[in-house]
């Protein structure tokens, strides 16, 4: 499961972020803008790291050939 960390870390630290934004200062309509874009990467990671967990299975069920 560790081809899958990265994404996990990544999704953390943009949830660290969203938690702090209203404590950083910034005005409301950039604060509103910098949260939608962080949606949208945590959407497109979750989306892509989901696509990526699923492996296709080409032997039709997963039994192995005889010997």
């Amino acid at each position: 499961m560790l081809q899958g960390a990265w994404q996990d870390w990544t999704n953390g630290i943009l949830g660290l972020w969203i938690i702090l934004l209203p404590f950083l200062g910034f005005g409301v309509d950039l604060q509103r803008m910098l949260l939608i874009v962080t949606g949208i990467m945590i959407a497109v990671l979750g989306f892509w790291s989901a696509s990526m967990k699923r492996k296709p299975s080409g032997d039709g069920g997963g039994a192995q050939p005889p010997m």
